[in-house]
């Protein structure tokens, strides 16, 4: 097994990958892990590139309790689900689902989908979510866009239209026929791998943007929240 050190935007990590591993390099060739050198790229699924530091072979038929631990973890064995690969080769390789073709609905699935842990396993800080966007367009074609997430205040689709409104100079003219908001996304790891999932809007937020929303449907949480917002009808 190899222990691949990388990094992609402001994040430097590790993942653990077999030597037979295929990933996307820059030039959307496939290649092996193995094959991999110091200064090599590989694209991500969201589009990035990763720059190799580091990689070097371990034994895991006697690893030392340090490496058990990181095989273990997994937010960390997991992450090289984060990359472009082939068609998954067993039940174990669980492929994140393809990123979104639309513009809006990709910032808030990048959000969602930094690697979470360092190569020592502290956190990276970017939180997995649920992420939300929101777009406005006004009558002369100018773009403002707002995106943010859920904490204990409100939801991420408030988050997303609260941070739209520090955006554009007259919030009156917000409303949901002319605010676009997108699917919440959030990052989640299992046994089956790292995944990116999306979450349905709460009864509140469907209430409060009704038609501004591209998710048609409504959540299990009805959670009150002292931080809501919302958007007019018209």
């Amino acid at each position: 097994m190899l222990e691949i050190k990388y990094t992609i935007d402001d994040i430097t990590t590790l993942m653990y990958v077999d030597q037979v591993h295929i990933f996307s390099n820059f030039n959307k060739q496939w290649v092996t892990a193995a094959s991999l050198k110091t200064g090599d790229k590989i694209i991500a699924r969201n589009g990035s590139q990763a720059s190799i530091l580091r990689i070097v072979e371990v034994d895991t038929r006697k690893p030392n309790a340090e490496l058990v631990a990181k095989l273990r973890d997994v937010k960390l064995s997991h992450n090289h689900h984060f990359f472009v690969t082939q068609q998954p080769q067993s039940a174990l390789e669980v492929s994140c689902e393809q990123p979104p073709n639309d513009p809006l609905e990709l910032i808030p699935y990048q959000l969602a989908n930094k690697p979470s842990y360092l190569p020592n396993g502290e956190p990276t800080g970017h939180h997995s979510g649920p992420w939300v966007a929101a777009k406005y367009v006004d009558e002369v074609g100018n773009e403002f866009i707002g995106w943010g997430r859920a904490n204990d205040r409100h939801c991420a689709e408030d988050a997303a239209v609260i941070d739209l409104k520090d955006k554009v100079a007259d919030v009156s003219l917000l409303t949901q026929q002319n605010v676009t908001i997108s699917h919440a996304y959030i990052r989640k790891y299992s046994k089956r791998g790292r995944l990116i999932n999306t979450m349905s809007p709460c009864q509140y937020c469907r209430d409060n943007y009704g038609m501004a929303l591209n998710d048609s449907r409504v959540g299990n949480s009805n959670v009150v929240k002292a931080g809501r917002d919302h958007l007019p009808i018209a």
